[in-house]
This record gives structure tokens, sequence and C-alpha cells, in this order.
């Protein structure tokens, strides 16, 4: 099964945003950036991750809604599935459903965990 690598902007993603990618590459058969709109395979086009540090606690719920809803539904097996977080500063490999921000978690079903956001 392929592995997937996913890119979580921590703030100041694109100032080591090559070297990011790199990282992210050798962890992943496929990396997809964590945009705004939601998940986006960079083999497409590159696309900088949302900051997640920027948002809102409101705006992060919905986004985070929207990343896990559409990681289901592309690959539910989170098993294979890292999340590279990573900023100006900070690069390093977290497991899907660790908490980030908040109890914001990417790749845990909320009605299993009783988390909504």
């Amino acid at each position: 099964m392929n592995k997937i690598c996913l890119l979580l902007n921590l703030g100041g993603f694109e100032h080591r945003m090559q070297e990011h990618l790199d990282m992210a590459k050798r962890y992943g058969d496929q990396v997809f950036s964590l945009t705004g709109e939601g998940l986006f395979d960079v083999t497409i086009q590159y696309r900088v991750p949302v900051n997640v540090l920027s948002l809102s606690k409101s705006e992060l719920q919905v986004w985070s809604s929207l990343i896990n809803e559409q990681l289901e539904q592309y690959h539910p097996n989170t098993d294979h599935v890292v999340i590279l977080a990573a900023g100006k500063t900070y690069a390093g490999i977290i497991p899907v459903g660790t908490n980030v921000i908040e109890g914001f978690r990417i790749g845990v079903d909320a009605s299993r965990t009783g988390y909504h956001g």
C-alpha cells in the first residue's frame, strides 16, 4: 500500500519549502499539501499549505473537518499516513491523530472519538 505524507504549515513553511518537500517525499510515496481548499496532490501542482496557526478556532474546526472527510474518502487506512509538520525553524514527522493545536487533529473520526474539529 502506498504511504502518504501530508504537509502541515506551522508558519513560515515557504521559507524552507524545497527542503520540506524533499523530506516529505522520503516519507511518502504520495505527498499532499493541506491547503485552504483541502488535500492537494503536489505532483499535480505545488501549493503552499495553509498556516494552521493563523486560523481562528472556528476556521480550524471547519477546515480540519474538510481535511478529515477528504482523507477518509481518499485513504481510509490512516496506518499508512504521516504528517510533516513544518515551519520556518521546525520540521518533523508526527503520526496521524496527534493533537496539533487546541484539540485539533488530522485523521481522527469525530464520531468515534467525541472530537468535533
